[in-house]
């Protein structure tokens, strides 16, 4: 065999293998392993985070995991869920599905209210209003000033501001 055989062979395995991950999905997962070892401030999240997060009085907190399509491949994308938790008792209080895995950077606690805006790259932010001890989309609701959303190039920008910058309490 020529070494041009072998470039040739070697460069239709190297595509096959490429156009194999972009459709199954494996390359999300690649990426998302990688951005799993950052810090949330060394990439710009705005006020969201996709860690345990709590409320302004510490009564609750939230946790979000991703539920995996019904059916769907290993690299397909599921809902995250967030679940938010009655801190006294570890006990859910609620539990909603905001956005597509792939779509979706993160929660924000209001820091005078029990409301939990949602980020998502396709469908934008969103508040799950609390009223009479249950959490429910309002699509009417606009976000507080404070809260900043990841596309918010004032600050993007500029990572020195970021630590000015309003979030809800992590541990």
């Amino acid at each position: 065999m020529t070494e041009r055989t072998v470039a040739k062979r070697l460069l239709t395995a190297a595509l096959l293998l490429l156009t194999l991950c972009l459709t199954t999905g494996c390359m999300s997962t690649v990426l998302t392993r990688l951005s799993a070892t950052e810090t949330p401030r060394q990439r710009f999240w705005g006020s969201y985070t996709a860690e345990k997060t709590w409320s302004f009085d510490r009564r609750y907190y939230a946790l979000q995991t991703v539920e995996r399509a019904e059916g769907g491949s290993r690299g397909s994308s599921g809902m995250i869920v967030v679940t938010v938790y009655n801190a006294e008792t570890n006990a859910p209080a609620a539990e909603f599905r905001p956005a597509r895995s792939m779509d979706f950077w993160g929660i924000c606690w209001e820091r005078d209210s029990y409301n939990i805006w949602a980020q998502s790259g396709d469908i934008g932010d969103y508040c799950w209003e609390y009223r009479d001890g249950t959490w429910e989309r309002n699509v009417s609701l606009s976000r507080p000033d404070y809260i900043i959303s990841r596309y918010d190039g004032r600050y993007r920008d500029h990572p020195e501001l970021w630590d000015e910058i309003y979030m809800s309490p992590t541990d």
